[in-house]
């Protein structure tokens, strides 16, 4: 057998105890997740954001809050470093 086969077998049996491994670790492995006590606790502040805005008179704003994905206006979100991180513990 050549030294080309036996690197083309290696690599290839390298790549299938990688991917056998990263099945294994998707099924049963650590998974980065966030405690549902900080989700609630995050909902319940933006829930509190958008009814004091809505308090304020400012409806269009409101609206905008809650159609967008952390519930904050695009002002808001650069002011409190909110970036999309889904693993912050607000």
């Amino acid at each position: 057998m050549s030294e080309i086969h036996k690197s083309e077998i290696t690599r290839f049996r390298e790549q299938q105890a990688l991917e056998e491994e990263a099945a294994r670790l998707a099924l049963s492995g650590f998974a980065i997740t966030a405690r549902h006590d900080f989700i609630i606790a995050q909902m319940q502040r933006g829930v509190g954001r958008i009814l004091q805005v809505i308090a304020e008179g400012k409806h269009d704003e409101a609206q905008a809050m809650m159609n967008s994905e952390y519930w904050v206006i695009e002002e808001e979100a650069e002011v409190t470093g909110v970036d999309g991180d889904s693993n912050a513990q607000a």
